[in-house]
């Protein structure tokens, strides 16, 4: 590794990828996630087995723990020269904080489990990282160091060389007692170097990047702090205010549709606000644990407020919850969406939109209908609540 810590890197930029040379990056750098832990496991079965292996096998299986010593080796560099150099960046310091929204459990679907698991929003098959060690690699690094310091486990790797050129069995010579626990650890450290290559990459993905990507189909316009929720619903009431989207709501499913008095709001603005409307709550909803600076109380700009100044001067309460459902938002937000598929409901919002625009096609209002214009109304006080709530 030609001692590159001694120096520090020549320009602030290239700290990331600095902090990776020496070891993390190019122990698996030309092996996908599929394939370095398909080595590994290769690598014990022949420790762990008294058959004799060619020499070309042995080549392989001995490149194989070369990447590994390089990855323990990098992973311990990092730890000491990011302290050495002071280094922060925002999320891999930063604090995490339990979703206040997050839906109730006794509301949450029965794919909730598998879809909310801390690892599920890596698109690399990871298992092994505890919610702590997700959100933060350099945990994981620490940990892989607490019971076995650097030059134990170089030791311990060494042994297993030696056995591989000598095609010993690492039982036999009494190396390593617990291989597949060696491995186990081996393998989380790799997972959190996975990790780690995101953050040098600037592309470590958000908590829900799952649940916009693969079930809401979104985009990411503003990378990260794009899948913000809270700066979702302040795009929400970006130059609309909360009585013209509830004027709207009303008139969409109006009680009786033949008198029509138009929508305020234009008819594809509208599919857009209410579609983020039923999107963003239900998004809410999801994921247990937030990035701390996503719960920022000064993350709302004046023009994001649904609420006229002058009219929060005086008692604002809002038009379609009662108190009691004010009270605790979180239980209403999980009793309104319990059971329903949001992307369904979308739907039935725009075909709500497009039967309106249709002039000779009066819609009637049926019970569904009823129910989707009270989640509409109770879903876009609460949301101007939250708003309110965050600009105290």
């Amino acid at each position: 590794m030609n001692n590159i810590y001694f120096k520090n890197p020549e320009n602030k930029w290239d700290t990331q990828w600095f902090l990776l040379e020496g070891g993390i990056f190019e122990s698996f750098r030309y092996d996908t996630f599929k394939s370095f832990n398909d080595k590994v496991w290769l690598l014990i079965v022949a420790l762990t087995s008294r058959r004799k292996k060619s020499v070309e096998e042995k080549q392989q299986l001995i490149s194989t723990l070369e990447n590994l010593i390089l990855m323990v080796k990098g992973c311990h560099y990092f730890l000491h020269h990011k302290k050495r150099l002071n280094f922060k960046e925002e999320w891999i310091d930063i604090k995490w904080r339990k979703n206040p929204y997050r839906c109730i459990k006794k509301y949450r679907s029965e794919e909730d489990k598998k879809r909310n698991h801390h690892l599920a929003y890596f698109q690399e098959p990871l298992s092994r990282l505890s919610r702590a060690e997700a959100q933060n690699f350099t945990i994981a690094f620490k940990n892989f160091f607490a019971e076995m310091d650097l030059s134990s486990w170089l030791s311990l790797l060494d042994d297993w060389k030696s056995c591989l050129q000598d095609d010993e069995n690492v039982f036999d010579l009494m190396v390593d007692n617990a291989p597949l626990k060696t491995y186990e650890k081996l393998i989380t450290l790799y997972e959190a170097c996975i990790v780690s290559y995101h953050w040098a990459e600037f592309d470590y993905p958000p908590p829900n990047h799952h649940l916009i990507m693969d079930y809401l189909s979104w985009g990411f316009e503003n990378g990260y702090a794009g899948a913000n929720p809270f700066d979702i619903i302040g795009n929400i009431f970006y130059e609309k205010n909360y009585l013209d989207i509830r004027r709207s709501i009303l008139e969409l499913y109006a009680l009786y549709p033949d008198k029509k008095k138009g929508l305020i709001i234009e008819a594809n603005d509208l599919r857009f606000t209410l579609t983020m409307l039923l999107e963003t709550a239900w998004l809410l909803l999801q994921t247990d644990y937030f990035p701390e600076n996503w719960l920022n109380p000064d993350s709302f700009h004046m023009l994001y407020c649904p609420i006229p100044e002058a009219e929060l001067k005086h008692h604002w309460t809002p038009q379609s919850l009662s108190y009691r459902e004010r009270e605790n938002l979180r239980k209403t937000l999980s009793r309104l969406y319990c059971g329903i598929d949001v992307r369904q409901e979308t739907y039935d919002v725009e075909g709500r939109i497009i039967s309106y625009n249709d002039s000779n096609l009066v819609k009637e209002i049926h019970e569904k209908d009823l129910k989707t214009r009270n989640r509409l109304l109770k879903t876009l006080d609460i949301l101007t609540l939250i708003v309110l709530d965050f600009r105290k």
